[in-house]
């Protein structure tokens, strides 16, 4: 892997670069403009850690010749950890912390700070990691790249009151709106039910409560909702684990059980949701060889994003990496819509999503 740096160029350096933009191939992703620019990705946690391989590959130098340095903000800090975007020609350098200068946690976090970013004009957020799709309340500047199929179920704990069990979507609905509260009425111990959902913002939350449930049972009075931080079961007190419910990513949970995100399923299992479009278990395989399998048509099912605004400094140069353009065949969309990274999406717990006629697996919307 090559070096990356983050100097500071002269002004006609950085005009020079624009020029190169500028006479790129029209139907291609922006050609390489020779400014060291930082491409800064914040937001969900869900496709986080995917990130990471897909940003190694942006920055490998194999394909991509720019000084460009594709940066994945953590959408969590703890205790005294740190994490600094580093300087480029367009923002000075942004140190994250856990207590005065929190990264965006979450879908809805990660778009509200590249739009405050391309409001501002300063490049310090590029990309945001979205697993929810377009909102109404979005700028029209907005280009979502959809880039592979995620889906969400329910989680219970392997040696809890809900382990081995399998729900009908309406079981489901009836736990998270307060009609069925003890396991053994659906079949397991003779405990009360402890209902956990993601922190506010999260895109798998907004996803869980509008398509799964049909409802956010946060709305219901006298209801107890528990909040956890989403895919990470170690979020939830060690008291609580035994009886909890919870919404986790197939793809967080397969990442985690193939040892390439760090491992905070606590003993939490994705289970069956039958009547939802795909009946079988939501996962087959092995510890480090764990492969999604619920069907296309699961209604957990949900495409993942990488959001971009138009409007920012570094457009072009983040486009490089997660897009294309209408015209784009394989050959000149970026690795990842030219479905060459399919195999680390897999891996990752992700479906990769069907080519298109030019052999394009992104969706532009």
């Amino acid at each position: 892997m090559r070096a990356r740096t983050t100097r500071f160029l002269a002004a006609t350096a950085i005009a020079a670069g624009a020029c190169l933009l500028l006479t790129g191939t029209a139907s291609a992703v922006p050609a390489a403009n020779g400014v060291p620019e930082v491409l800064a990705a914040a937001g969900s946690d869900t496709i986080f850690n995917v990130t990471a391989p897909i940003f190694a590959n942006a920055n490998s130098g194999t394909w991509n010749t720019d000084p460009d340095n594709y940066v994945n903000v953590p959408p969590v800090l703890t205790g005294t950890t740190t994490f600094t975007v580093p300087a480029d020609p367009f923002n000075a350098a942004v140190t994250y912390n856990a207590t005065t200068n929190v990264p965006p946690d979450g879908s809805s976090a990660g778009k509200a700070a590249l739009k405050a970013s391309a409001d501002a004009g300063n490049g310090l957020i590029d990309l945001a990691r979205s697993s929810s799709p377009r909102a109404t309340s979005d700028p029209s500047t907005f280009e979502y790249y959809g880039f592979a199929k995620d889906g969400v179920t329910w989680a219970s704990s392997a040696t809890g009151s809900g382990a081995g069990l399998s729900l009908t979507i309406t079981q489901l609905r009836s736990i998270y709106n307060g009609t069925i509260t003890n396991w053994n009425q659906v079949g397991g111990g003779n405990a009360a039910i402890k209902l956990y959902l993601p922190q506010v913002g999260s895109g798998t939350l907004s996803f869980f409560t509008g398509t799964v449930l049909g409802f956010d049972p946060a709305t219901i009075s006298g209801l107890t909702i528990n909040r956890f931080q989403e895919n990470d079961a170690t979020s939830i007190p060690a008291a609580n684990q035994a009886t909890a419910i919870v919404p986790f990513s197939v793809a967080q949970w397969v990442a985690q059980g193939n040892s390439v995100s760090p491992n905070k399923r606590a003993g939490f299992t994705v289970n069956k949701l039958t009547g939802a479009g795909s009946d079988g278990a939501p996962v087959t395989g092995s510890a480090g060889a764990y492969v999604p399998a619920f069907a296309d048509t699961f209604l957990g099912a949900r495409t993942v994003f990488y959001v971009l605004d138009n409007r920012t400094v570094s457009y072009g140069q983040a486009k490089r990496a997660v897009g294309f353009d209408p015209t784009d065949h394989a050959a000149t969309a970026s690795p990842l819509c030219g479905g060459k990274l399919a195999a680390t999406l897999t891996q990752y717990g992700f479906k990769p999503l069907v080519a298109n006629a030019n052999g394009i697996t992104c969706v532009k919307s």
